[in-house]
């Protein structure tokens, strides 16, 4: 008797450990298999062999706002020109939300703006082959706060870069 609750104590402890990477939005590294069907990437969600540059700041977004707007035109001739002046490095848009609205929705909006950037990215003459993206909506905050100064700084574009 002791052995059954041993042994079911174990598999419990095992699916709570499986149950804990797919609930924090964490994974271990190199596992993408509890990545959530409705995130939309090009790439494997994790970010290897990327990093961020202090030259290419997040892009942030109004709620709701989902396409690029004027003001965000000289942020992203920035990242044009860092991607002009490394012709060998890659870019990965990432695509955050705040946590207000469904997860679905979110990622969603996350999504239609990661093309937005891509498309003014590539009508810049940026090869898309060197972009790829991925939309985590709410997934991966900056800031867990449920206040509106907090949701702002969720609301971006990360640009992550790598050179082979």
């Amino acid at each position: 008797m002791m052995r059954l609750n041993l042994g079911s104590l174990v598999i419990v402890l095992a699916l709570a450990g499986c149950a804990m990477w797919s609930s924090t939005g964490s994974q271990p590294p190199g596992h993408t298999a509890a990545t959530p069907p409705a995130a939309r990437t090009s790439t494997p969600p994790t970010a290897d062999g990327f990093v961020s540059v202090p030259e290419l700041p997040d892009l942030r977004f109004v709620s709701g706002q989902t396409t690029v707007g004027k003001a965000d035109i000289a942020l992203l001739d920035g990242v044009v020109r860092w991607l002009k002046d490394h012709p060998f490095a890659s870019v990965l848009i990432e695509g955050h939300t705040d946590d207000v609205g469904s997860r679905d929705g979110n990622l969603a909006v996350s999504e239609k703006r990661v093309e937005s950037v891509r498309h003014y990215l590539i009508e810049k003459e940026i090869e898309p082959s060197r972009i790829s993206f991925v939309s985590y909506g709410p997934d991966r905050p900056l800031c867990i706060e449920k206040t509106n100064a907090c949701r702002a700084k969720n609301r971006r574009i990360q640009f992550l870069v790598t050179q082979p």
